[in-house]
């Protein structure tokens, strides 16, 4: 290569440089900063959900505030005249971050980034304007939701009843979060609201497909679990330390919105939608959890009683492909999550049908590809059953719950303004 077209490379890929620098949208930046803080501080998912769902609707109503279209979703105030749009995004998004993570994750991140944030845009009147009015809004939603129900407490009664959820090997550890299920809603009349019916009787015929099929392809040793389906346990596990279930279904949205380069008020609007149905979407499935506070197979499979119903066979030495998580198994979390999200965001873009990859989180590094939003939540319900820490009914109701509150979701926030 001679030397022209040497400084002819070094230039361009110089100008791709500035480019990238100069098109990074804040929104996928802040949403960025709060998914590591997920990681790093090991936040159990319906906390990470919440966050981020604070998050998202301070960042929207910020944005929404410079070019009303929308109805907001708190704040209703109109943006200062002549207000940086991106030092607003740039405040708004610390101080949320600084006041949601700042006591599990390193507060000097947040700062370090504002700092880097604040220093590309000029100082001067609009700086400052803008500045105030991110933390005008920012502070409004940190105020609604100071009392709503995160620091509760509830206990769960202990009981060997057939049937009922008790702790699980090896850690025996008590119900996570019992409580979360009476959190204030973000976006749902109550909590439960979408509640599903109970799970299938422990006599009936539905149970004991239920339980002979969990038995077949969630066991650790299982010959009837192939190793694709093998591998999605591992790969959508999403445990603490992970971005979490919510998380991953961020990142999904950051990855779609990157190929259909939407803009920032598109991101603030798809992110804001996306978080306050995910944040609900642990309420609803939380409350359920608590409701019927059934077992998990594990439990059902060892204690199998042929006498209550003779369509079942215990097991006693049977073991999940992985550990049980510490709560109940009706309804699926991740089911509930999933669906969820892949109804928002098939809404937000007018079809399912959107071809992306994602990465794997925690021990994996591999990388899935999917046809569209749908499929990724059916392979996530699925994996739990391959996995042994669900039964098939477990993930259908949370399917149906995570469908129904994103369908309220889109049907109720951040609307388009009926012009005059």
């Amino acid at each position: 290569m001679s030397a022209a077209s040497r400084l002819f490379s070094l230039a361009a890929a110089g100008l791709a440089l500035l480019s990238t620098v100069a098109f990074a949208d804040p929104i996928l930046d802040l949403n960025d900063q709060a998914v590591n803080a997920i990681r790093v501080s090991r936040m159990p998912p319906p906390m990470a959900s919440h966050h981020l769902a604070i998050l998202h609707a301070a960042l929207f109503d910020v944005v929404n505030g410079f070019d009303r279209k929308y109805e907001s979703y708190l704040v209703n105030e109109t943006a200062p005249a002549g207000a940086s749009l991106e030092a607003a995004v740039a405040s708004a998004g610390y101080e949320v971050l600084h006041s949601q993570f700042g006591k599990v994750a390193n507060p000097r991140v947040f700062a370090d980034d504002y700092a880097k944030a604040l220093a590309a845009i000029p100082d001067g009147q609009a700086k400052t304007a803008g500045i105030a009015w991110g933390k005008h809004v920012a502070d409004l939603m940190i105020q609604a939701r100071a009392n709503d129900g995160i620091m509760g407490k509830a206990t769960f009664p202990a009981s060997d009843k057939a049937g009922h959820w008790r702790p699980t090997p090896p850690l025996f550890r008590e119900f996570t979060l019992p409580h979360w299920g009476m959190v204030k809603p973000f976006a749902l009349k109550s909590c439960s609201q979408f509640r599903p019916p109970p799970p299938p009787p422990l006599n009936s015929s539905a149970y004991a497909v239920d339980l002979d099929t969990v038995k077949r392809l969630g066991a650790r040793d299982s010959d009837s679990r192939t190793d694709d389906q093998t591998a999605t346990v591992a790969f959508w596990s999403d445990d603490l330390g992970t971005a979490t279930p919510p998380g991953h279904w961020n990142i999904i949205a950051s990855t779609v919105s990157k190929q259909r380069k939407l803009t920032v008020q598109e991101n603030a609007r798809l992110f804001a939608l996306l978080n306050l149905g995910l944040a609900d979407a642990a309420i609803g499935c939380w409350d359920t959890k608590f409701h019927y506070g059934y077992w998990r197979p594990e439990t059902a499979i060892r204690e199998a009683d042929k006498s209550v119903n003779p369509g079942i066979e215990a097991d006693p030495n049977w073991i999940p492909l992985m550990p049980s998580p510490t709560f109940p198994d009706y309804i699926s979390g991740h089911s509930t999550f999933s669906r969820c999200a892949a109804t928002i965001l098939a809404d937000f873009f007018g079809t399912d049908d959107i071809p992306f990859n994602t990465p794997g989180e925690g021990l994996t590094a591999a990388v899935r590809s999917f046809t569209g939003f749908s499929a990724a939540a059916d392979e996530i319900g699925m994996s739990r059953i391959f996995g042994g820490i669900h039964f098939p009914s477990a993930n259908y109701w949370g399917q149906a719950q995570g469908r129904a509150i994103g369908q309220y979701v889109c049907a109720n926030f951040l609307r388009p303004l009926q012009k005059s």
